[in-house]
């Protein structure tokens, strides 16, 4: 397992435990601690993006010192984008699902913790480890509760690495810059050369794909970036030229 995805597992578990016991200890403030709860966890994965936003903004300093061998037309790839539009909306329909499952897990994060029913049935599982204990028994209801937040966290995070693994992630860029060093995508995504993965060529849609791995917080998810070009074979010369060994 990547370490990065451990230690995102290791963290969610410590946290659990810890906001377990500030509510079980001050009760008068669950709501607050409970929001507190998922700011954590949002800074957490906010730490996690950083450090390869890091490796992002190195890459992309280097790729724009390289010699520029060819810039897109920014028009000219945004009416080839439209022309293909009917092929490409039923291949972004998989990825657009694996985007709602992080919000189907929030939804269910606050029906369960809002609804008194609900979050009752959690409670009376945690009196069972400490019927006599009040305070422990406090702490054993928001450990289940909080649990059962996390093991929903994860299988959401699965499912969505499942789906990302089947369909893969497609980036159509509207605008990219070829240089001796790499390609800067949408002047905000570097891919440097040389280049690790495939390159496919629809000369009939217009378009040159990069078919490579990019690693998101922990785990390596098949990427493909679409580059429309007016005569794509051209483009994907150039690509395979520059792209075969670095410059």
């Amino acid at each position: 397992m990547n370490r990065a995805l451990l230690l995102q597992y290791l963290i969610g578990l410590v946290l659990l435990v810890v906001f377990a016991f500030l509510n079980a200890n001050f009760p008068q403030y669950t709501s607050w601690i409970f929001l507190l709860y998922f700011i954590a966890l949002m800074s957490i994965m906010f730490v996690l993006m950083g450090k390869q936003t890091q490796t992002l903004l190195k890459d992309l300093d280097e790729i724009k010192k390289g010699e520029t061998l060819y810039k897109s037309n920014m028009e000219e790839v945004v009416k080839l984008r439209e022309r293909d539009l009917q092929n490409t909306q039923p291949e972004l329909m998989g990825q657009f699902k694996a985007t709602l499952v992080p919000f189907f897990s929030l939804l269910v994060f606050i029906f369960v913790f809002y609804i008194p029913q609900v979050r009752d049935f959690f409670f009376q599982a945690g009196r069972m480890f400490a019927p006599v204990d009040t305070k422990m028994a406090s702490f054993f209801e928001y450990l289940f509760l909080y649990g059962f937040f996390y093991v929903i966290s994860l299988i959401s995070g699965l499912y969505t690495r499942r789906l990302q693994a089947k369909t893969g992630t497609l980036v159509i860029a509207t605008n990219y810059v070829v240089t001796s060093k790499g390609v800067i995508v949408d002047e905000r995504m570097p891919i440097k050369f040389p280049l690790k993965g495939n390159i496919v060529v629809d000369s009939r849609r217009k378009f040159v794909e990069l078919e490579t791995v990019q690693q998101v917080m922990g785990s390596t998810v098949k990427q493909r970036i679409r580059l429309y070009a007016s005569e794509p074979s051209k483009l994907a010369n150039l690509l395979k030229t520059y792209g075969a060994t670095t410059k």
